[in-house]
């Protein structure tokens, strides 16, 4: 019986190791650059690391 338990804790072991998720970490003072609501951290007006498309017309 003490086998058993022994496989069995060794098994949820395992299985909680492999089903751990690191807590997602914010970077301490907020985005580096200043942005537009809802948009995320990226900003149309900088030019990196692309420039923006031109108009067709």
């Amino acid at each position: 019986m003490r086998i058993v338990v022994f496989v069995f804790a060794l098994f949820a072991t395992m299985c909680s190791v492999f089903a751990y998720v690191p807590p997602v970490r914010r970077p301490i003072g907020g985005s580096q650059f200043p942005t537009f609501p809802g948009q995320g951290p990226f900003n149309p007006r900088l030019r990196w690391p692309y420039p923006p498309p031109r108009r067709m017309f």
